[in-house]
């Protein structure tokens, strides 16, 4: 994907993290740092949403927080979501293909 936004002239973390770097670190470090901070700050909110006495986040974004992380997971558990063949197959099925009901 990183390959696909630089050559349509975009940029995403790891090249801006690398830019303003000053280039001293490869894409793999870049990569590695990225995943580890990111890691560090879904633990953190991770934190605020399982608190219980004293939350300062409310019921209802705890609620909504649980069902993203469910979609998500499924979205992107093996690859990007987006570009992801298997998962537009399988939404295509689920909306276009009959329900076959066998009788017992």
């Amino acid at each position: 994907m990183m390959q696909r936004e630089s050559e349509e002239g975009k940029l995403n973390a790891v090249s801006l993290c690398m830019i303003h770097g000053g280039g001293d670190c490869t894409k793999e470090e870049t990569i590695k740092e990225l995943k580890s901070f990111i890691a560090g700050k879904r633990r953190e909110l991770l934190k605020l949403v399982l608190q219980e006495k004293g939350s300062v986040v409310p019921r209802a974004c705890k609620d909504l927080f649980w069902k993203m992380i469910k979609v998500l997971h499924l979205f992107y558990m093996k690859d990007d979501g987006f570009t992801s063949h298997e998962m537009f197959n399988s939404v295509n099925a689920v909306l276009e293909e009959p329900i076959v009901l066998n009788k017992l």
